[in-house]
């Protein structure tokens, strides 16, 4: 088959590019180049991804390979779907992740649709596997569990999972990185890109200060409602944040709410974060909802178990999500993603924690 490769410039998709060249397919390599470097820099810069260097790194991969290597100048189309609503979304007290509309809209939107006027399917590096479930293809947890990238996957159209190649997601990724190296290819032993490609030192305030202006100050609470420090703007915060609050209370202290009319940030101890109930907006779906079990399991960070829940979508068309037991640290803006098992079905943007000591709904 014809098949175009999202080339990061790392080594996964580097050995993803490199496995369906063996198996004997016509393999293209595409590279979006979406959030600038500054002042149009090659500087190197560890920890992130979709730089210039970075679309270096991938056209020598595949010239190694010998495979055609195509760039696609994607700025305009990233600042509008990813860039600006991240700005917004932390300017109102939420904790958005870029990563997901990047994936959702332009690396697996954009670039599907490329690679079917090229008359050909589409392959990433992700770490997840393609699998049948109940008459519908979607995803599933990957074997390497710790390389799991379907939290980021969850609004992935079903009519690209149904073009989509994953040679990945049985392999683990040990030895993927012996692959590369075994092939020569330069990015065999590149780190993992780990920060967001437009925030590469880790600090998104200034990235927000920067794209829209200071923040307004105000106030920190503690749990009685008593004044205990100010601060320089709610978008440095996030909910469940316990270091780099700047605030000692003689006992662990974590953010627990963030009010984006007041600028207040409350603060609480760690019971102070529970929350049973939540919704979420803007479902997608890979697995229609009426294929759905009554109990699921809903992962609300990347890096946390999924937990057991029961669901119902209410008048609004909100996913409502009842936790069997409490969970901890529901920020507004994150994904809650909903699995049955393993597999991935769907998933929207948290909008509300409609219980526990501060419930909050945008």
């Amino acid at each position: 088959m014809k098949v175009v490769v999202a080339m990061s410039g790392g080594v996964d998709s580097s050995v993803t590019a490199l496995l369906l060249k063996e198996q004997g397919h016509e393999v293209i390599g595409v590279t979006l180049r979406l959030a600038p470097d500054d002042n149009g820099s090659l500087e190197k810069r560890a920890g992130r991804c979709c730089s210039l260097d970075d679309m270096t790194d991938a056209r020598q991969v595949c010239d190694r390979l010998g495979i055609p290597f195509y760039a696609i100048d994607s700025r305009e189309r990233f600042k509008k779907t990813v860039f600006d609503p991240f700005v917004k979304a932390y300017r109102n007290g939420q904790t958005p992740i870029p990563c997901l509309a990047c994936n959702h809209e332009v690396k697996l939107g954009d670039l599907y649709n490329t690679a079917k006027s090229l008359g050909a399917e589409l392959a990433t590096g992700h770490y997840a596997q393609v699998v049948d479930y109940q008459g519908f293809k979607t995803l599933s947890r990957p074997t390497d569990i710790s390389r799991d990238q379907t939290y980021y996957l969850y609004g992935t159209d079903p009519k690209v999972v149904e073009a989509l190649h994953l040679p990945l997601g049985a392999l683990h990724k040990p030895d993927v990185r012996k692959m590369a190296e075994k092939m020569g290819l330069r990015t065999h032993n590149k780190p993992d890109s780990h920060e967001i490609c437009f925030v590469p030192d880790g600090n998104h305030a200034k990235v927000v200060e920067k794209a829209s202006g200071a923040m307004p100050k105000g106030k920190m609470v503690d749990e009685s409602g008593k004044e205990v420090a100010q601060h320089a703007g709610i978008h440095q915060f996030t909910i469940g944040q316990r270091r780099g609050i700047g605030v000692g209370l003689g006992e662990r202290t974590y953010v627990a709410d963030l009010d984006p009319k007041s600028q207040l940030v409350q603060l609480g101890p760690k019971s102070a974060l529970e929350c049973s109930k939540i919704s979420a907006r803007d479902i997608r779906t890979i697995v229609p909802t009426e294929h759905w079990p009554e109990e699921i399991g809903v992962q609300i960070r990347a890096r946390h178990k999924a937990q057991p829940a029961t669901w119902e979508v209410n008048s609004d068309g909100e996913l409502v999500i009842k936790f069997l037991e409490p969970t901890h640290a529901v920020a507004l803006g994150q994904a809650a993603v909903v699995y049955d098992g393993d597999i991935l079905l769907g998933g929207g943007i948290i909008n509300g924690r409609l219980d526990g000591k501060f419930p909050r709904k945008v």
